[in-house]
């Protein structure tokens, strides 16, 4: 159920309450998805607009979904923001655009070289996303 974006879907409609809803990690969802570039925001839009968001892994991927019915896996790698399959600033005003009020982090980085890369890499994943909202315009 919880492998497409259907049965997502299906699942926060299951038991109404403003308590049920998800850890939206949008690089999982876009794992989901034909076209990421494209679906995505939608994808946001639904989950935003009825209140299901309450976290956001706020990370990017490169790749696409390959056929399942030919029991292949998802075809994909971790990227930086700024280097993926869609734009961050756009998915980023999709969330103000639904109200979503919460917070956003880096759930996965690319694995990187040099001293302490885990923890540049997510420092770069923060800045990017604090400079994604200190740029963002208000609502019009």
């Amino acid at each position: 159920m919880l492998g497409t974006v259907e049965g997502l879907k299906r699942f926060v409609e299951m038991h109404e309450s403003p308590y049920h809803g998800l850890n939206f990690c949008q690089g999982t969802i876009a794992e989901m998805l034909d076209d990421p570039a494209r679906e995505i925001f939608a994808v946001i839009r639904w989950f935003g607009e009825r209140g299901k968001i309450f976290n956001v892994h706020f990370r990017n991927i490169k790749g696409k979904k390959l056929d399942f019915m030919e029991g292949k896996k998802l075809d994909f790698m971790e990227a930086f923001p700024t280097r993926a399959t869609w734009t961050c600033p756009r998915a980023l005003a999709a969330y103000r655009d639904v109200g979503y009020p919460y917070m956003l982090m880096p759930d996965h980085v690319p694995r990187i070289d040099g001293r302490d890369p885990s923890g540049v890499a997510f420092a770069y994943c923060y800045g990017y996303i604090q400079a994604l909202l200190d740029a963002l315009v208000p609502r019009p």
